[in-house]
Parts: C-alpha cells; structure tokens; sequence
C-alpha cells in the first residue's frame, strides 16, 4: 500500500444521487491521497486553501529499556511527542485526487469514493466528484471468512500449538535470523570495501 497523506475537506463535497440514496455521509470523511508528500501527514482545504498541519514542538522520548510490552520491542523503541498543533498554508498548483473505500455500508456494499480538487495559483478552482464505485460486499465478507478459518485451522494443528508456535522456538527462530540478517549485512559491507 505504501506512504500516503490524510487530507479532509471544511465545507460541502459534491455527491450523486446514488450515495444520498445509501445515506454516505461525505462531509465527515478523511481521505487519503497520494498526490502530496506522502510523510503521513494531515491536510485540510480550507476557505479555498490548502493547509498542512504542523507541530510548534515535536520531542523524541526515549522508550523503557526494561519495557516487555509486546516482547519488549515497542515499549523499548520510545515514540516523537507532539504537542501545539497549528496550520500552515501550502503553495500548491496542480491536481490532488482524494479516495476512501468504506465498508458495510447499509450491511450490504463496499464503496470506493474518489473525488479531484483542482487548485490554481494556490487557489482551489473546482472539486469534483471523479469516481464513486459500489460493489456487493458478499464476495469479500466470504473471502474473508475463509481466510479467518484457515488461520484457525493452522494454530491448531498439533505441529504448530505445541512446538513452532510456542515461546522458546519462536526465541530460537529470531535469533538465527538476526544472526542471518547480520551476517548478510556483513557480507555486504565486506563486498563494497573489496
């Protein structure tokens, strides 16, 4: 799926008859696109601007070194702290498509919702909606049943509940291949250096 960007929009988005029909409420999505910087960051267009949300200070806080949250990797790695959010205004010309797929909808279609803005000279000239797609949702809640089934009926058999799943094989199994994965580096490093 790779890196995108959040972006919402204050104000009206267009719409068919079709999602009023479905009851889509538009107004209240976020949506994701691509055409930005794809750093995972929030946008809004705003009284026909667009603005990137920014942080008067971002801290890095060093993690718990003896942390054993999740086996103690997460909990040791620390996290960046936000803290004072404002907005900035963007120097953007150009098209910026915006999608998001929503699920479930009336318990019986998946919807994908796609719309273009166009802004010139940093202005927004146009929104419209580009693609608005309903599929019955059937076919992907069966899928995803079997999927669930199957990784039940893997965690149970017997090789994988008492032996490859357990605590001190997994240990094992990381270790060698962190000892692979180190080797490989190793490896590598001694290949540009000859």
């Amino acid at each position: 799926m790779g890196m995108f960007d959040n972006i919402s929009v204050s104000g009206d988005l267009p719409y068919n008859e079709e999602m009023k029909e479905l009851g889509i409420n538009i107004n209240n999505l976020t949506f994701q696109t691509k055409d930005l910087d794809c750093l995972m960051d929030s946008y809004i267009i705003q009284s026909n601007k667009l603005f990137v949300q920014k942080y008067k200070s971002e801290v890095w806080v060093e993690g718990d070194k003896n942390s054993k949250i999740f086996s103690g990797r997460l909990g040791r790695l620390g996290h960046l702290e936000r803290n004072d959010p404002y907005y900035e205004e963007v120097k953007y010309h150009g098209e910026i498509y915006f999608y998001d797929f929503l699920q479930n909808v009336k318990n019986k279609w998946d919807c994908w919702v796609e719309y273009k803005a166009v802004f010139t000279d940093n202005t927004l000239t146009s929104i419209e909606l580009f693609k608005f797609t309903k599929e019955d949702n059937a076919e992907r809640l069966r899928r995803e049943k079997e999927w669930r089934e199957s990784m039940e009926r893997e965690e149970k058999k017997w090789l994988n509940k008492y032996f490859w799943y357990t605590y001190p094989v997994r240990r094992v199994c990381r270790v060698i291949s962190r000892c692979l994965y180190n080797t490989g580096n190793f490896i590598t490093r001694l290949s540009y250096k000859l």
